[in-house]
């Protein structure tokens, strides 16, 4: 079932931190080996309730010290739809995320009415750049440019930058040719179970 079929369903159920912490244990006790090695980084991608949850930062401190997983190795993405429904939450949750030296990134970026203000106030590692402004960069001027202001503001800040939706060659092509040193897509890797890739 693809996760933009059952997240709004969680999150509907009121059920979406629950899956949330889930996820986040479940991976790191089964990858805190790969972690501590280096060989491996985790992405967790947050619900706007787990975000808003006071205990999250004690439940994740809890899961580290169990399994050995280093903060270093793990990463949260979080959208302007998740991050505008508790926004204070949102830049605390960014703030002691950075404290404990893991990766933060802005996803989807650039998809809202508020980005830049995300960016003025989240000290974040990552820009990760709408698939809609990545799907038809080939053919549309409009798109070029976006991606090359919001690419040229991210060095600026020092974050990486990672295009979205990456399926077609030609694309890959133009955004590397751009600057953005980061992809993800079907052209690039499709899901699959972390076992057959590390």
């Amino acid at each position: 079932v693809p996760p933009g079929e059952f997240i709004p369903v969680a999150e509907r159920f009121g059920i979406a931190s629950r899956l949330d912490r889930w996820i986040i244990r479940t991976a790191l006790s089964r990858h805190g080996a790969a972690l501590r090695s280096g060989a491996l980084t985790l992405g967790f991608n947050l619900s706007a309730q787990t975000l808003s949850d006071p205990q999250l930062w004690d439940f994740v401190d809890n899961v580290i010290e169990e399994t050995g997983a280093p903060h270093s190795g793990i990463g949260f993405e979080i959208t302007e739809t998740a991050a505008v429904t508790n926004f204070d939450a949102a830049e605390q949750f960014v703030r002691k995320a950075r404290e404990r030296r893991c990766r933060v990134s802005l996803d989807d970026f650039g998809a809202g009415m508020s980005s830049f203000e995300y960016l003025r106030r989240f000290p974040v590692d990552t820009i990760k750049i709408d698939g809609s402004f990545i799907e038809h960069i080939t053919q549309s001027r409009f798109d070029r440019e976006i991606v090359l202001a919001i690419t040229s503001i991210a060095r600026s800040l020092g974050c990486d930058v990672v295009g979205e939706k990456i399926e077609q060659q030609d694309t890959l092509a133009m955004l590397s040719d751009m600057g953005v040193a980061f992809g993800q897509g079907f052209l690039l890797h499709r899901p699959e179970p972390l076992e057959r890739i590390v």
